[in-house]
């Protein structure tokens, strides 16, 4: 990474940690049973992916069960737009008097994660909660997340799942360690 552009805030180690420290808060709220995990792409991919390996490593008889839906609201730059369903769940997904928890990489200003929550909730979800790596510190923000791996302040990040547009289409995304683009 060009150390000139990028400073790392989690190493590899550190990332791991975080994302185990959220499948924990995630066990004990549903111990027995798992949720119906929603995996919202492209972003959240890297993080569900590890964070279902931690699930069932802490757990072996859980049995993590996710789907995954495309919603864009920021495109190819930085300014967040009206959500769209680029691509929904399954047809045989089923959502309703389940409990729900939505995964992210991150939120900002809560436009995905709310739009994807109502529509949960008209489906007829029986609760609906959310799993983020990092809380982009908006204080008018109407929604928090339920599980958040770390504050994230102001800063733009890369790595787990979250992708450098300005620099390129999906740069630096699957890296396993979180980096700020220094502004």
């Amino acid at each position: 990474m060009d150390t000139e552009k990028y400073t790392l805030l989690l190493d590899r180690d550190a990332a791991r940690q975080t994302v185990r420290d959220i499948a924990h808060h995630i066990l004990t709220g549903h111990p027995d049973r798992s949720p119906l995990f929603i995996a919202l792409m492209r972003g959240a991919n890297p993080f569900a992916s590890m964070l279902m390996f931690e699930l069932v490593r802490l757990k072996p008889d859980y049995h993590p069960d996710i789907d995954y839906m495309m919603v864009s609201t920021y495109g190819t730059d930085r300014t967040a737009k009206q959500p769209v369903i680029v691509t929904d769940l399954a047809p045989t997904t089923h959502v309703e008097g389940r409990d729900v928890v939505i995964i992210d990489d991150v939120i900002d200003l809560g436009m995905t994660s709310d739009f994807v929550s109502s529509l949960m909730k008209t489906r007829g979800a029986a609760s609906v909660k959310l799993a983020v790596l990092a809380s982009k510190d908006v204080p008018s923000r109407p929604t928090q997340a339920d599980f958040i791996g770390f504050a994230a302040g102001d800063k733009w990040l890369v790595g787990m799942g979250l992708d450098d547009a300005e620099s390129g289409h999906e740069h630096f995304r699957w890296l396993d360690e979180i980096w700020e683009i220094k502004r």
